[in-house]
């Protein structure tokens, strides 16, 4: 149906329009007609007799203007009209139409003026205030309101803007392009609040059969022409279109509240959109269980406290869900591409549960595969054919993870000021926390997001100050490729060679011939007097080892506060390391280089070295580390053994606690 052929059209538009209105019987409507209602309903007609040229020519030369072509075509069809949406009971014919009194724009214009608030107002800005003051009067009788044209807000193809304020809206006036895009948004406004009685005709039917269509683009992935027809039903009030189309941009945005007041508590979709509207919910901070949720069964009631404690896993069935479990597995390790890879291949092969269900939203709820599923993925998603239907398939999105390790050195996450690594050979992340958990451990907890460990960390204090040597570190754990677990933490205090105990040794104790490594890496900012900014120097620490023993490790350690400029970094070797670590190599250890270099050089110098250590660690050992579940994804974790040694006789220390203490009155 075209709405605007039928606006051009207006007989037939409003024609049908009376009718529906008519068949419609809302008492509400009739009774705002006042006198006119009787005859509207009797007539089936909401309008009056046209106006003639003569009519048409004294309203211009009162208010000063040729009419745009929308309205006046309107105007010759019927002179007024009643009931132009629930709340304008009544249109200005020829006679009644005329420019605000000076008093009522000056009224109105108040209501605008927060748009002077702030910086100084643009040109376009001040134009649009003043819009009451040259503005039209076009309803007689509206609700709490005024409706009027702009004759200084003219399109290309001639239309004035039409304003529409209700004093209880509480969002001002609210601007249409012209008076057939008024006229069209009111007969969807009427549908919409008739569909609530029921209300039935050839319209109704017709959206309805788009309904159905529509559902069958979305499965053959054809999601943009069904976001359309699902966008048009629901500003009509078709029943379940406004479901359908949040469900759709539910992917496309990360918006997953499901546009519903109250939960979808129908048993179909409890395994896909329910979930997901608790799981949005939760996000709120809404506390758990809803108390919508509280009277429904008991296996409603526990998916809600699975969503709220992170516990929930999304298990379709079918071949689809055999997919999705191995996907699901391939994210809680941080490789979160192999998981979507998976999910991709297994999407022809998911089945909806209910027809109001356009494709798998149980991911959004999952916990490990919510952020797998990104918004350009969701649009890969959507654009795939599922259910069994025929069409094209998309080009595949760029999977998110560089190879290597060297992207580290751009410091993009929660390790800017430096980070911890543990890789270990030969084994699965599960058993990391056996080999270096501390001993309050109980095992790995369960998967978090680095923004959720940071809050987690700051929480249960800073456990460094217990004593000088319980240097414990808070690790997510994964899989760094074929053969390779890892350990990661964002770190801040740099190596002490002196008192490190290097994690590497007890990590290749698991196996006889499997190795371990362990780069701690830091970036220290320090004054110094012979800068006018401070600068940043970067320190690290490599060790590998095979069979519990060090076959080789390396610290570097940046020259401590105001010591004077150029001075080479402490340097500290033991055992044998592959060539790739030679000081002699790295820009930012070598005495030679260090002499002469400026500040600005050293910056560089050791970004540089960092890059270069990276690059041969993940040359050498054959590594990568999942940059996107480190920065968005959830990993398990647990609290280290500490990297520091015990006190030995002839130590000294001072160790320092700052209390706070709450003034008394």
């Amino acid at each position: 149906m075209d709405e605007r052929d039928q606006c051009d059209n207006w007989t037939g538009f409003l024609r049908r329009w009376s009718e529906e209105w008519a068949d419609a019987q809302v008492s509400d409507g009739v009774g705002y007609l006042g006198a006119y209602g009787p005859t509207a309903l009797r007539q089936r007609w909401l309008g009056f007799p046209g106006a003639d040229e003569e009519r048409l020519t004294a309203a211009e030369a009162r208010i000063g203007h040729r009419l745009p072509p929308s309205l006046r075509s309107f105007l010759k069809v019927t002179d007024g009209w009643l009931n132009a949406g629930n709340f304008v009971m009544r249109l200005a014919g020829t006679a009644e139409l005329a420019p605000l009194d000076e008093a009522e724009a000056e009224r109105y214009t108040g209501f605008d003026d927060w748009m002077l608030e702030g910086p100084e107002p643009s040109e376009e800005v001040l134009h649009r205030h003043g819009m009451w003051h040259r503005a039209v009067r076009l309803g007689l009788e509206v609700d709490a309101g005024i409706l009027v044209l702009d004759p200084g807000d003219v399109g290309a193809d001639g239309e004035w803007a039409v304003y529409i304020c209700h004093s209880w809206s509480g969002v001002g006036a609210e601007r249409f392009a012209s008076f057939r895009a008024f006229m069209r948004d009111r007969y969807r406004q009427f549908h919409a609040l008739a569909a609530d009685h029921g209300m039935v005709n050839e319209t109704t039917e017709a959206l309805d059969a788009a309904l159905e269509f529509g559902r069958e683009e979305a499965y053959a992935g054809r999601w943009e022409r069904a976001a359309n027809i699902f966008a048009e039903a629901a500003a009509y009030g078709r029943p379940g279109a406004r479901e359908l189309l949040v469900r759709l941009d539910a992917f496309l945005t990360g918006d997953r509240r499901l546009g519903l007041y109250h939960p979808p508590l129908a048993p179909a979709d409890r395994g896909e959109a329910l979930p997901v509207y608790l799981a949005a919910q939760f996000e709120r901070g809404w506390p758990p269980p809803h108390e919508v949720v509280q009277r429904q069964p008991a296996e409603v009631r526990d998916l809600a406290t699975s969503i709220a404690d992170g516990t929930y896993v999304y298990e379709p069935g079918g071949a689809f869900g055999a997919f999705v479990a191995r996907a699901r597995e391939l994210a809680r390790w941080g490789d979160t591409d192999g998981a979507w890879r998976l999910i991709r291949d297994g999407l022809p092969h998911w089945e909806p549960p209910a027809e109001g269900i356009l494709a798998p939203l149980g991911l959004l709820a999952d916990p490990l595969l919510t952020p797998v599923v990104t918004r350009e993925r969701g649009r890969e998603l959507l654009a795939t054919p599922r259910a069994g239907r025929a069409g094209p398939m998309p080009e595949p999105v760029p999977d998110l993870d560089p190879p290597g390790l060297d992207w580290l050195a751009t410091r993009e996450g929660w390790w800017r000021e430096g980070y911890r690594l543990v890789l270990v050979e030969g084994v699965d992340p599960e058993r990391l926390v056996e080999l270096l958990g501390h001993e309050d451990q109980d095992g790995l907890a369960a998967p978090a997001t680095a923004h959720e460990l940071q809050r987690r960390r700051h929480e249960s204090g800073n456990r460094r100050a217990r004593n000088p040597w319980d240097d414990r570190a808070l690790m997510r754990v994964g899989r760094a490729g074929p053969g390779w677990s890892f350990a990661f933490a964002d770190e801040y205090a740099p190596p002490n060679a002196d008192r490190l105990r290097s994690p590497a040794i007890p990590a290749s104790r698991a196996t006889p011939d499997g190795r371990a490594v362990v780069v701690w890496c830091t970036f220290v900012r320090q004054p110094t007097a012979h800068a006018q900014a401070p600068t940043e120097s970067f320190s690290f620490h490599i060790s590998v080892a095979r069979g519990g023993e060090i076959e080789g490790a390396l610290t570097v350690e940046s020259p401590h506060h105001g010591t004077e400029p150029h001075r080479p970094p402490l340097v500290h070797r033991v055992g044998t390391l592959p060539e790739a670590f030679d000081p002699d190599r790295l820009p930012a250890v070598s005495a030679e280089s260090v002499e002469s270099a400026d500040s600005a050089d050293s910056a560089d110098a050791g970004e540089a070295t960092h890059r270069r250590v990276l690059q041969a660690v993940a040359d050498e050992f054959g590594v990568a580390l999942p940059r996107f579940a480190l920065l968005q994804g959830r990993l398990h974790s647990f609290e280290t053994i500490s990297w520091s040694r015990g006190p030995r006789a002839g130590d000294r220390w001072i160790s320092i606690t700052v209390q706070e203490r709450a003034s008394r009155e």
